[in-house]
């Protein structure tokens, strides 16, 4: 079963889709389901899976707990309201009567609850996803989480480490004895280390990875908040298959970039903008190469190969640190460091805010154009299923639940924010909805709400099947490498 997984992107994916968005879908409705009942909201089901019925599970306070032929995750029912609007008064007289015969007191629909009340039931579902997403990332940082290695791309010939004997593309792996989780953390615990005490690095030399320990003792006392920090560009690799601009201009992997026609490049995004502006033109670079500056010049293609750029490079960001006196940049490593509950819980409110950073940062990149229409691509269930199946593959490959863990985490994010769009139909819609009633005092009339989540409903629908269409016929997991 486990070689028929592995070599089965369809049986991957349809995995990673129960268990990836199944479980979320059930979170979100279980956060609907308990804040109805903190505010006496009558819910009448809560189902798993959707219509057509199998059959009756349990009741529990009055609550029927069904399960469905279609596992797409679950739903709510609560008394006046369906998927659209809430209901008309002969169709909730149906359900008060439901909820009569089973011996349900203080029956309440959702239109009878306070509009505060309201608000915390719609909202909930979002919510229950955002701390289930909190808590499996304290578990991920629990179980072990993958460090980083310092990849040295240059030191200054007058820094500690440099007479300690560290040298351009050595490998830190740890400093006395603890690994890194982040390349912030790094400078943290190096601008840190106290004066005129021992400290060890540990580091990786050359393609055979000789592991050599280095001593140095600190000569003044550092601050982990002081630091002259900017960042460079770098090159991680060379196509060298055939002739490439790069290749012939003498380029090669770790090479910093510099200037491009005597302008400083500093960042992916200013080097991208100053060749695309000068494609077809030759272009004079200096390039930063073990302490050397070294010039050299080459013609950007307009149409380039796929998949090579017009230099014919790979190029990431670099972190230039004047304090060690270091130019490098953090890359994933085979270290696994386990933290403890506090560590956890810090390493999970790290997360939550790079993520919500990341998410912010996103419309002005598109705006810039700092990222692909590829990149930027909505994706749907399909899409999800599909990237879930190869994390689960690595995953199991590699014997690290915390990959799938972490994913189902980043979608737990995802789910939740999403439904809190001001969008018609999705739980923001509906809470916009009760918004507008506050400010009128009077609310609006369920015929004109239920039509506008019907138009958001279709708008929702009509989207989606064009976006499974797009993953289906383009997967998601081609563009990834």
């Amino acid at each position: 079963m486990l070689d028929l997984l592995l070599g089965n992107s369809g049986l991957a994916a349809l995995i990673a889709f129960a268990l990836v968005l199944i479980p979320a879908v059930i979170v979100h409705e279980l956060g609907h389901f308990f804040a109805g009942k903190s505010v006496g909201i009558t819910i009448l089901e809560f189902g798993i899976g959707f219509p057509p019925r199998i059959g009756r599970l349990f009741v529990w306070r009055g609550t029927e707990f069904t399960i469905n032929w279609l596992p797409l995750g679950g739903f709510v029912r609560p008394m006046g309201e369906d998927m659209v609007r809430q209901k008309g008064e002969e169709e909730e007289n149906l359900d008060r009567l439901e909820a009569e015969e089973r011996g349900i007191e203080n029956i309440k629909s959702v239109g009878e609850a306070s509009p505060l009340g309201r608000i915390w039931f719609l909202s909930a579902g979002a919510i229950f996803n955002l701390i289930s997403a909190f808590l499996l990332f304290i578990a991920v940082g629990m179980l072990g989480i993958p460090g980083v290695s310092i990849d040295v791309a240059d030191v200054m010939v007058d820094s500690e480490l440099y007479d300690a004997g560290v040298r351009p593309r050595d490998v830190m792996e740890s400093l006395n004895g603890d690994f890194f989780l982040s390349e912030s953390e790094f400078l943290a615990a190096f601008n840190s280390l106290p004066a005129d005490q021992e400290a060890e690095l540990v580091i990786r030399r050359g393609e055979a990875g000789e592991v050599v320990p280095i001593t140095f003792t600190p000569e003044s006392s550092g601050d982990a908040s002081v630091g002259d920090i900017s960042t460079l560009v770098r090159i991680v690799g060379v196509v060298d298959e055939v002739p490439t601009p790069a290749s012939e201009a003498g380029i090669l992997p770790g090479d910093l970039f510099l200037t491009l026609n005597g302008t400083d490049v500093n960042t992916v995004p200013e080097l991208i903008a100053l060749v695309d502006e000068n494609k077809g033109q030759e272009v004079d670079i200096e390039i930063l190469r073990e302490g050397e500056v070294i010039a050299t010049s080459l013609v950007p293609r307009e149409n380039p190969p796929e998949g090579q750029g017009s230099m014919g490079v790979q190029i990431n960001t670099a972190i230039e640190d004047t304090t060690s006196g270091l130019i490098f940049q953090g890359i994933d490593d085979q270290v696994v460091v386990q933290l403890g509950f506090v560590e956890a819980v810090n390493y999970s409110t790290f997360r939550f805010v790079d993520l919500f950073t990341q998410i912010g940062r996103l419309p002005g990149q598109i705006f810039r154009g700092n990222i692909t229409a590829n990149e930027a691509r909505p994706i749907s269930i399909v899409g999800i299923s599909q990237i879930g199946g190869r994390f689960l593959t690595e995953s199991i490959e590699q014997n690290r639940p915390v990959v799938i863990l972490n994913y189902i985490a980043v979608i737990s994010i995802a789910l939740g924010l999403t439904n809190l769009l001001p969008i018609p139909a999705l739980d923001g819609g509906r809470i916009l909805f009760v918004l507008i009633e506050m400010v009128r005092g009077r609310p609006i009339p369920p015929e004109r709400e239920g039509i506008v989540h019907l138009l958001g409903l279709i708008f929702l629908l009509s989207v989606t099947v064009v976006v499974i269409i797009n993953d289906i016929v383009n997967p998601i997991t081609d563009l990834i490498p």
